[in-house]
């Protein structure tokens, strides 16, 4: 079982409605992405199990037998904490749930509301990050695109996107980000086979202030083979490939 609590700073009995209502919506919706990256299939329900007035605070609770639920609620909670500190962008965030983050942090700064914290708690393990107004500023600065290079980034190819733009979403195993490529409407048979597989995108690789991937403009994908059994081998400097696989350290190096 995994308890996700949610406390909102401010004057005793003077937190507006409105803004647990958003912190509450923004954070099931971002729990929800996450679980399609961590738990494809296993779709997971979080109940209410606590309210408290004064400083508004709930409980969502998940009853979860394997880890997942705890995952991905210390993937949400690392969140806050790495954007505050404005370094980076959170591991495994897609571009909608920056900005379900975005309008979660609205609120914060503004009367009655002075920040959100935010803890998560298993039956051995917890984590606790707070969250003020500079989570809303510091995701503003860590989008805007600082780099554009020739390059390419490997990854399975786990979203396709119709709406608006056409857009693909694969996973950078090195940024552990998802990486964004538009695509144009001759590209989706192809792109729709390729859905679960890995590919190498080769294009101009936009990134940010501290060097992560954002997209991938003008992009051409390959479909890569099923990784050989290299994982299996032993290196003599385990944390040489900085935690990637051997095949998609090689495809990295190579590109």
């Amino acid at each position: 079982m995994t308890d996700l609590t949610l406390k909102i700073e401010g004057p005793p009995n003077r937190v507006p409605a409105s803004a647990l209502a958003s912190v509450l919506t923004e954070t099931l919706g971002i729990l929800d992405d996450l679980q399609v990256i961590h738990a494809p299939g296993h779709p997971m329900t979080w109940y209410i199990t606590g309210l408290r007035v004064g400083s508004a605070q709930a409980v969502l609770t998940a009853e979860d037998i394997s880890d997942d639920a705890f995952t991905i609620g210390k993937d949400f909670v690392r969140a806050l904490e790495v954007v505050e500190a404005g370094h980076s962008l959170p591991e495994y965030f897609s571009v909608k749930s920056l900005t379900s983050l975005k309008r979660l942090a609205k609120p914060f700064g503004t009367p009655g509301v002075e920040y959100l914290e935010a803890s998560v708690k298993s039956n051995a393990e917890s984590l606790t990050a707070r969250a003020t107004g500079k989570v809303g500023e510091n995701l503003e600065k860590l989008q805007i695109a600082r780099s554009r290079a020739l390059g390419s980034i490997t990854g399975r190819l786990d979203l396709i996107s119709t709406r608006g733009v056409n857009k693909f979403q694969l996973l950078d195993p090195l940024s552990r980000r998802p990486v964004s490529c538009q695509f144009s409407d001759d590209q989706l048979e192809d792109i729709k086979g390729a859905l679960k597989h890995r590919i190498i995108v080769r294009g101009t690789v936009v990134r940010n202030s501290s060097g992560q991937p954002l997209r991938v403009e003008d992009a051409e994908f390959e479909v890569l083979g099923d990784a050989p059994p290299l994982t299996t081998l032993v290196g003599i400097d385990p944390s040489f490939t900085g935690g990637l696989s051997l095949p998609d350290y090689w495809e990295r190096v190579g590109s």
